[in-house]
């Protein structure tokens, strides 16, 4: 067999059973997490240039000659592959043996004994890079399942090869940085607490290590004093291009337009003065008050969605990461969307918000139809755009500890016209019911879909992008929610 096998193990019924007596007890006991935690693991290397370093921990390297000689071949990259003669039968041992050494991902060869493998995992802790394991048996993957499903637990990306030539592509997946990895995002308003979508339980850290993000705050304050120094040429002429290219304008004032273009020349400078991926506001913390000390956002963030950048609504960390993530995929802008009915009788979702891009479609492709509105009845200036009906989609959400994602095909219909309804029977103002934007989408396994909404917040891409989400999301350990049929419903 040419893949993992290097001589299996024969023991007698006695050794057999001694050795898995003693697996059975190492799984049982308090003090495996600390003598992982106590014990140094590797150190991951930057993804800088095409250099990569691959750990294969084996009893028998030598017994790998072919599998190695493929894993250097890999052509995106320069790989380099350091061998380590490991003694699986000391689980407790295991950790010491990659001690200090710089890898970007490790090749597990099991030994194929014993009846507790998921021990391995559990003494080499929680790594900081991702683990390739080869069955030595391919009609018996088990014990390497078990190995990849406790790392997985642990927070570790793992993955199981089922030949030797999908060994090397999980490889090449394993050694390429993880899609957002390095990207950089800002949030103006409170650490980690939004008006509308609280995150206490994220922090910097966390968000960087599940997803390559670096994610920054800055108070709303200092929105004052970009706003004071804007270019107020600049503005006019969004202002002017927003007017010309609109099917209409309605509620909305140009005083109010011309503030939004403001906004968003300050922060398109901010963005590439400081090479930012994604932006976002607490826009809730000032749009519903009287006399809002802040432009409305909404024109901005349209724009900027536009020009290619990540940009989601009310400061939402999840949906700052799920933004990034689906237009990273897509290479489109972003509908960021609230989830406003499900219908499981048509098996439909409407989908609304203020915000919508008009380049929906691609940064190539004809703008989508639009007119000028206001917010909400209240002021401020938001784009109705017109979605283009029959066009597959893909809705997808991280959910609160970025370790699941919801990824469902749709495909969006002609809905009703509602946008125009009152708040109230009798309203005492002009004040509308919802959002300026709605798209009405169909989706298969309807009643699976409502019970796995991520938030108050998801987003949609136009097109289909399941095999490129499903290899990004293995990078990043994640798990994925999804419909069976993966494939959009028919028009």
């Amino acid at each position: 067999m040419a893949n993992c096998t290097h001589g299996l193990i024969h023991l007698g019924r006695r050794d057999f059973i001694k050795a898995t007596a003693i697996a059975g007890m190492a799984g049982a006991l308090p003090t495996v997490s600390a003598v992982a935690q106590e014990t140094p693991g590797p150190v991951r290397p930057t993804y800088a240039g095409k250099g990569r370093k691959v750990l294969l921990l084996s009893s028998n390297p030598e017994a790998h000659g072919s599998l190695i000689e493929a894993i250097r071949g890999i052509k995106e990259y320069d790989v380099v592959v350091e061998t380590v003669k490991v003694d699986y039968r000391d689980p407790k041992e295991i950790r010491k043996y990659i001690q200090g050494k710089e890898a970007h991902a490790l090749f597990m060869c099991l030994t194929g004994s014993g009846l507790n493998s998921g021990i391995y995992a559990e003494y080499m802790g929680t790594l900081d890079m991702p683990v390739i394991l080869l069955p030595v048996n391919l009609d018996l993957i088990m014990l390497e399942a078990d190995v990849a499903a406790t790392f997985r637990s642990k927070g570790t990306t793992a993955m199981l090869a089922n030949s030797e030539q999908h060994a090397v592509e999980l490889v090449k997946l394993a050694v390429a940085p993880m899609l957002l990895e390095g990207r950089k995002a800002l949030i103006f308003g409170r650490p980690y607490d939004s008006t509308s979508v609280p995150t206490p339980s994220l922090n910097a850290d966390y968000v960087y290590r599940h997803t390559g993000v670096h994610l920054s705050y800055r108070p709303l304050d200092e929105l004052k004093a970009g706003l004071a120094g804007v270019d107020e040429a600049k503005a006019r002429k969004e202002m002017e291009r927003w007017k010309k290219e609109a099917v209409k304008v309605t509620e909305a004032t140009d005083q109010a337009i011309f503030d939004a273009c403001k906004l968003y020349v300050f922060m398109r400078s901010l963005m590439d003065k400081e090479g930012l991926f994604g932006i976002s506001i607490d826009c809730l913390s000032f749009t519903f008050t009287p006399k809002p000390e802040f432009p409305y956002p909404c024109l901005a963030f349209a724009r900027l969605r536009d020009d290619g950048f990540a940009v989601p609504c009310e400061a939402d960390v999840c949906g700052m990461i799920t933004s990034m993530f689906m237009q990273e995929i897509s290479r489109k802008p972003s509908y960021f969307y609230n989830p406003s009915s499900v219908d499981t009788g048509r098996s439909t979702t409407v989908l609304r918000h203020c915000v919508a891009p008009v380049q929906f479609m691609g940064r190539d492709a004809d703008p989508l139809p639009y007119s000028i509105r206001d917010y909400h009845g209240m002021g401020g200036a938001t784009p109705e755009v017109q979605f283009p009906i029959g066009e597959e989609v893909t809705l997808g959400g991280f959910s609160k500890d970025l370790k699941n994602f919801l990824m469902w095909p749709g495909r969006i219909q002609e809905g009703a016209k509602d946008t125009n309804r009152p708040s109230f029977e009798n309203p005492p103002s002009k004040m509308r019911r919802y959002c300026t934007n709605r798209a009405e989408v169909k989706i298969k396994e309807i009643d699976r879909f409502l019970q796995n909404i991520v938030g108050i917040h998801q987003v949609m891409v136009a097109g289909s992008y399941t095999q490129a989400i499903q290899q990004a999301l293995l990078r990043m350990n994640v798990r994925i929610t999804s419909p069976t049929d993966s494939t959009p419903p028919a028009a």
